[in-house]
């Protein structure tokens, strides 16, 4: 039986890792700290209920996801610059491709490179991107396929699927990028220190902001 390690956290909404700790929220979803960041000011945009992916997600809270997404990259771009979002989506429980989270989970991280360039050669061979938007994500997910969700820049994705892709691909890619390629797993490197920088420079912005300490009423009205 596969145990969701997300759902645990959320549900009790006082978990004491900094990674499982909400830095904004709506009704709906969190923006996480994640564990495992290469670079400072890595999210992870996830809904309060389980979901294996993006693309399993009810067509009643797409447009809450979207309009959070659009805060969070607009407070990352704030603090850090040029934001890219990507997304490992598995079919179901247990996939290589879902990194042992198993629960929807959007990356939005500060880095400026091409990152399709980097994930390429990574990917298994017959796996190629094409155009795509959320609506790609659903149709992956109830097709059974595995995805590879891309948004560089923001508002303009693409796609890749395929039957057996590896562990942490985009990860990997980042990971080699900065010059780390051995420090991609966040099972092993949990990078502490990252994580906190990231917390203090948003717990920063929501004082330079007048923001409420987590919750974003605008987004849950």
């Amino acid at each position: 039986m596969n145990i969701c390690r997300l759902c645990p956290e959320l549900a009790t909404n006082a978990s004491v890792k900094a990674w499982n700790t909400p830095l904004f929220e709506s009704l709906n979803f969190v923006a996480l700290p994640s564990v495992g960041a290469l670079v400072e000011g890595w999210l992870l945009l996830a809904p309060k209920r389980h979901f294996i992916s993006l693309g399993a997600l009810p067509d009643p809270l797409l447009p809450e996801m979207g309009e959070f997404k659009e805060f969070l990259c607009s407070v990352l771009t704030q603090c850090y610059g040029t934001v890219t979002a990507f997304e490992h989506g598995p079919s179901a429980a247990g996939r290589t491709l879902g990194c042992g989270v198993d629960h929807a989970h959007l990356h939005l991280v500060p880095v400026a490179f091409d990152l399709s360039n980097e994930v390429s050669p990574l990917m298994p061979k017959g796996a190629t991107w094409t155009p795509a938007g959320i609506d790609d994500c659903r149709a992956a997910y109830l097709r059974r396929a595995d995805y590879l969700y891309l948004e560089q820049p923001i508002g303009s994705g693409r796609i890749a699927t395929h039957e057996s892709f590896g562990s942490q691909l985009f990860r990997r890619a980042v990971a080699s990028h900065i010059g780390a390629p051995h420090r991609y797993n966040w099972r092993e490197f949990e990078q502490l220190p990252t994580v906190m920088a990231t917390i203090r420079r948003i717990r920063k912005w929501h004082e330079e902001n007048g923001a409420s300490e987590s919750v974003l009423s605008h987004l849950v009205a």
